[in-house]
């Protein structure tokens, strides 16, 4: 009766193909998403920058910070062009993995037709034993694999369950390889395999994974806070003509003004001051 046995990856091969699926699977939506976009540079003659003091501030902070973006640009491209250049370095040492299952084929062996008669497959047998034995100078271990593999397919019923198992003796055992190195399942190294599983995905990503919900969870799909957006629905459904004064103080209120939400938002004493000015002004 056919059953199943399942055989770990003895020398890594299979477990390099698994790893560079695995591998080229994170890469390529890394890579869409991290690669730096080209940003429109906007003109910055003197007639186009503001001369309200706070604004110019602004502009030089801008200008201050374009060495710090312009370096993790480089940085993130150099990162990506790098694991990309390690994926091909995978895929060019998978291609050069020779595959060590062969099918054995016992007429290739006995160097006979598959049509051939058993009184041929005998008489091909004996003159290979010969040949092969020990005693003749032969290897012992190949004759020993030779003589098992050969021996037992000298029937017509053996001949027969080759053709349609590929086994002499019938149904055999179907083995199925798992792409993982013979050590990772071994009990010696069952603990260091516990605490790196225990730590990626029961600590560092749930980590990870809380930490991004915090943040997108906050924004809207157009990257504007949700808290905005409702105090913009709200006031809209409330007041059907909105005056430029009304305005005003309805975006003031903005949730990315509010430093607690925001912490770029710097509080500045003449805000107090000024601020109340344009508000009185925008009549």
């Amino acid at each position: 009766m056919a059953g199943m046995k399942f055989e770990y990856d003895e020398n890594g091969g299979k477990f390099f193909y698994f790893f560079l699926s695995v591998y080229a699977l994170i890469l390529v939506p890394a890579t869409y998403w991290l690669w730096p976009k080209s940003e429109k540079k906007q003109s910055l003659h003197p007639e186009n920058i503001s001369s309200y003091p706070p604004c110019r501030d602004k502009y030089h902070l801008l200008r201050a910070s374009e060495p710090r973006r312009r370096r993790r640009t480089i940085f993130v491209k150099i990162a990506l062009l790098t694991a990309w250049i390690i994926l091909l370095i995978l895929a060019y040492r998978v291609s050069l993995i020779e595959t060590e299952h062969k099918e054995y084929d016992p007429f290739m062996t006995l160097d006979v037709d598959q049509g051939a008669s058993i009184s041929e497959i005998k008489r091909a047998y004996r003159e290979l034993s010969k040949k092969h034995h020990p005693d003749r100078g032969g290897d012992p271990e190949k004759f020993a694999s030779f003589k098992l593999k050969t021996n037992s397919f000298n029937n017509e019923e053996s001949k027969n369950n080759w053709k349609t198992y590929g086994n002499p003796d019938g149904p055999g055992v179907t083995h199925f390889g798992i792409a993982l190195p013979k050590w990772l399942v071994d009990h010696k190294n069952s603990l260091f395999v516990l605490l790196i599983y225990t730590g990626v995905f029961m600590i560092v990503l749930p980590v990870i994974i809380c930490i991004w919900w915090q943040k997108s969870a906050r924004y809207a799909g157009d990257h504007i806070l949700i808290d905005t957006i409702r105090l913009y629905h709200y006031f809209l459904r409330k007041t059907a003509l909105i005056s430029i004064k009304r305005s005003l103080l309805i975006l003031s209120a903005s949730a990315e003004f509010d430093r607690r939400r925001n912490p770029m938002i710097v509080d500045r004493p003449s805000d107090n001051i000024e601020l109340p000015e344009v508000t009185l002004n925008c009549e």
